[in-house]
């Protein structure tokens, strides 16, 4: 029975010793949370930007769709915004695949084997190039790297044969190949096999005019060219804007052919976000993905009943980035500003006025006012007032995140 009543106590013990624990860590836990207090800060500094329009527009060029009549497998010999020249051969048609495997290994030998003949050239040459090698060798690699991390593997790949040739050359100036005339002969040979193993010579197809050759075609050739680009209304351009892109091109069609390096883009605006916008001003636009910026002139800013405007823009500046697709994104480039850079979440409101609380000292919040110049999704520029007293200041400390923060407060 004693036995009984001293386990009794003990578990009795144990349970109030672990509802005690449960409570104290409860308690020490609200207790963190109410005063500890964490801050996030930044510093504020001087920036730079340009203010943009983003926007979705329709591509509206001249073309001319570009048909065949023989059945195959379709190699194109341009890469699409390619300039042809009139009577030039824009697609080789194979009577099938193997066929088609069989002249791209040919094409990528011959390529192999001119890279070779070109290093051949430097036997018996002294070690004074390789240097020179060297360095371009870099230089190519970092470009190849470069054109990797921004996603662009079609240019990485066009960089390949160079950076072979470029090695091939310095192995023979270091004296460490003698020659490639072995190598040659083996290429020669195996492309002379598998010359023989193609069961139909292709097919050229050709065209009498000149213009930029595009692969792939929408549908929308014949609806939008420079003689409908001025009667386009709200609706037939959204009704573009929405369209899913084709898949494949209609049988028969291998592609078009665009007449020309003229363009045009038309583009649906809100009529107030446009500002200072206005028929015939130049402007400059960052379209897709492309690396370089181009001039445009406004040639019509039609303002609808519904408050918004079509613009269309004109531009003489021809790339074949500028090909892909119907539809793209763009960037209307507005005016340069510059001032102080702040995050957007850190503004403020108190009373009448706009601001951000600042830590001075590296403990006291004080709020001082800013001026607003533009404002984006994640910062705002303002004013540089470095020279005002009660407003943000060149190198302060802004703080992002914070509790309960108010002017005064002192953080412990």
């Amino acid at each position: 029975m004693a036995e009984t009543d001293k386990k009794r106590t003990i578990t009795t013990r144990l349970i109030w010793l672990i509802v005690g624990l449960f409570f104290t860590i409860m308690i020490a836990s609200q207790l963190v949370i109410y005063f500890y207090n964490p801050i996030k800060t930044e510093i504020a500094s001087l920036y730079t930007t340009t203010e943009t329009i983003g926007f979705k527009g329709v591509y509206v060029r001249d073309e001319k769709l570009v048909s065949y009549n023989i059945s195959g497998v379709i190699n194109y010999a341009h890469p699409d915004g390619s300039k042809i020249a009139k009577n030039s051969v824009i697609a080789e048609v194979y009577s099938s695949q193997n066929d088609l495997a069989i002249q791209q290994e040919i094409e990528s030998l011959t390529a192999q084997k001119s890279v070779l003949e070109d290093a051949q050239a430097l036997v018996g040459t002294d070690s004074s190039q390789l240097e020179s090698f060297s360095n371009q060798i870099y230089e190519k690699h970092s470009q190849i790297v470069q054109h990797l991390y921004d996603g662009d593997y079609s240019a990485a790949s066009e960089l390949k044969d160079d950076m072979l040739n470029l090695q091939s050359k310095k192995e023979i100036v270091k004296g460490a190949e003698t020659s490639y005339q072995g190598k040659i002969t083996e290429i020669e040979n195996r492309i002379t096999m598998l010359k023989g193993q193609i069961s139909r010579e292709p097919y050229a197809i050709s065209i009498g005019e000149t213009g930029y050759f595009v692969s792939k075609v929408d549908g929308f050739e014949d609806a939008l060219n420079s003689g409908t680009v001025f009667e386009l209304t709200k609706e037939q351009i959204e009704y573009v804007l929405s369209a899913d892109e084709q898949e494949t091109n209609p049988a028969g069609v291998i592609g078009k052919l665009i007449d020309g390096y003229k363009w045009y883009m038309v583009a649906i605006f809100d009529t107030v976000r446009l500002g200072t916008v206005f028929e015939g001003a130049t402007v400059t636009l960052h379209v897709g993905s492309s690396q370089q910026n181009v001039k445009a002139d406004i040639i019509s800013l039609e303002r609808q009943p519904d408050g918004s405007s079509i613009c269309i823009f004109e531009c003489d500046t021809f790339s074949s980035e500028f090909v892909d697709g119907r539809v793209a994104q763009v960037k209307l480039l507005m005016d340069d500003y510059k001032g102080i850079r702040i995050p957007t979440d850190a503004i403020r409101v108190e009373g009448d006025k706009v601001g951000v609380y600042t830590l001075s000292g590296g403990i006291q919040v004080v709020f001082k006012q800013i001026r607003q110049i533009i404002s984006e999704e994640d910062y705002t520029l303002v004013v540089d007032t470095s020279d005002e007293e009660g407003y943000i200041s060149l190198y302060d400390t802004i703080i992002v995140e914070g509790k309960d923060l108010y002017d005064g407060k002192i953080i412990s």
